[in-house]
This record gives structure tokens, sequence and C-alpha cells, in this order.
């Protein structure tokens, strides 16, 4: 999981529009994703890097994670990408369509220029968008390419495409998929983001399908409008009766231990070890939202 940043909601925005760059600094995301992929036409690719170094410069102090979406390593704008960008220090890179290869060469170039411009490596983080079925099919062994990654995203759009199946607001399609990348990544120790939900003006859906995946064990989501990251980032929070019964177990178990035991009750529920230490994650995510809000306060 990153160490550095909390990642609940990622808003894409598109390299193509100044305007929409210029609206970034005042949004509420976790993350803000510079896309210079699919957002971008090929007649705009360039003007579109030059968008987003320029962004880069100016948002380095901003408080929140920038990202940069490149385009893929098979492609020379991929390699375009890494060398406009890398010497501006992003805080991290989603590689589309990643595989080991495409996630070896990147990881190689990054830490070519790291070394040149004097900089620690795998300061620059690699997020693999896993968007083909055999990402998905491979994924505990696709995210131990390179320790750069420090996160993964699911993109439902290219992945249904090549299933030839129909993308839905459900999401009952990309089930299995989501699953398959919460198992894998949990296992790495990275967080696990989700692909955008389709409904833009759909807010009931947007927090029906939050809530889900979070079920599954997603650490965020990105989006491609503003108006979804308000509830992305309620879901992803701890209520205060969260925070609460988080405090009364921690409290229990400590008086148990204490008094020799390994185990206790707390409202007619057992508490262990295992238990005790999900409510100790609970406090400590609470805690980092509101230190990283007061933050960007300042």
């Amino acid at each position: 999981m990153s160490d550095k940043f909390l990642r609940r909601s990622l808003l894409y925005v598109p390299g193509s529009s100044q305007k929409m760059i210029s609206k970034a600094q005042t949004i509420t995301a976790d993350a803000v994703i510079f896309d210079l992929e699919d957002a971008v036409s090929i007649s705009e690719k360039d003007q579109a890097r030059d968008n987003v170094t320029r962004a880069l410069s100016e948002m380095k102090n901003s408080g929140k994670e920038i990202i940069v979406r490149i385009n893929a390593m098979d492609t020379l704008w991929g390699y375009k990408d890494i060398m406009a960008i890398a010497s501006l220090y992003p805080d991290a890179i989603i590689l589309p369509k990643a595989n080991e290869n495409s996630l070896i060469t990147a990881d190689m170039m990054l830490g070519a220029m790291e070394k040149e411009l004097g900089a620690e490596l795998y300061t620059i983080k690699l997020i693999p968008l896993f968007e083909t079925t055999y990402s998905i099919a491979n994924a505990y062994q696709v995210l131990g390419a390179t320790p750069r990654i420090d996160g993964v995203q699911l993109g439902a759009e290219d992945l249904t495409k090549e299933q030839e199946i129909t993308r839905t607001t459900s999401g009952a399609e990309i089930l299995y998929a989501r699953q398959q990348l919460a198992m894998a990544a949990r296992a790495r120790c990275i967080d696990i983001i989700d692909t955008p939900y389709t409904g833009i003006k759909d807010l009931d859906g947007l927090k029906k399908d939050t809530e889900l995946v979070k079920s599954i064990g997603f650490t965020g989501k990105t989006c491609i409008h503003p108006t979804h990251i308000e509830v992305i980032n309620e879901v992803f929070s701890p209520t205060a009766e969260e925070i609460e019964n988080a405090n009364g177990i921690l409290a229990a178990f400590e008086e148990a231990i204490n008094d020799g035991k390994g185990a206790c009750m707390y409202k007619n529920k057992m508490v262990d070890a295992p238990v005790a230490e999900r409510a100790e994650r609970i406090i400590k995510k609470a805690k980092r939202i509101q230190t990283q809000g007061i933050e960007r306060r300042v």
C-alpha cells in the first residue's frame, strides 16, 4: 500500500484540456491522474504531453498525489511520455495494457533517469492498468514484475472489449476480474483501484458499485467526473459508528490481554487478534484521512 498517499478517489483529467487541468488544483480527489492515453486523440498527443509537463511543475507542492497515465509501451508515444515527465517526478505513472515486459521496460527507463538525475531509486511508482485477459489471468505474476509497483488499477472498458461482452453499470460481467485482482493485489500488499463507474449522473448506482468493490477488498476507485469524488471518498472512509465500534473493540481487547486472555466479548461478538487488527486499521485510516485533510487546508 502507498505509504505516502491515500488513494480513495482518483480523478482522470484529459491532458489535452488545459481548462480541466487548471481546475485540477481545486478538486477534493485524493489523486489527480493526467491522462495522455485514451482521453487524448492522436492529433493532440504532443500538445497534451506539453500541457501535462507544465502542470507537473505547477502542482509539485499541491499536497495531493499527481499521477500520469502514459501511452502503452508498445507505442513511440509511451517512450516519449516517460522521457518528458520523469524529470518532473510525478508521484506515479499508470501503465496501460500492462504485462511483465512493459513493466520491466518502464522500470528500466525510470531507473536510468532516476540515476542520471541523482534521485533515489523507485522515486516514481508504477501502477499497472490491468485491462487485458492476460493480465487478469496472470495477476499475481504480473504484479511481481518490479518493486516499483505500489498499486494496480482495473480497466473494464478494454477488458470487456477483448472479451466481446457488454459493459454494464451492474458490473456482473467484471465480478471475476475484480475478485481475481483483489486477491492478487492483497497478496502483493499494494493498493487496489477500481475502474470508473460509467453512469455519470447515477450517483446512487455509483455508491452501490463503490460499496461492492470495497466489500471485495478494493482500496479506492477512479472516476472521470468530479461529481463522483464525494461519493467515493465517503464510501472508502470509516463512518463515525465504525470508528466508535473499533475503539470499543480495541479497549476491550487490551483489557483482555492485560488479564492474560487471548480473546474477549464485545457487544456479544468474540474479539480475537484478527478482529482487533481490523479495528486498528480502521482507526489508523481515520487518523490518516483527518491528517491529510488538515495538511491540504494549510
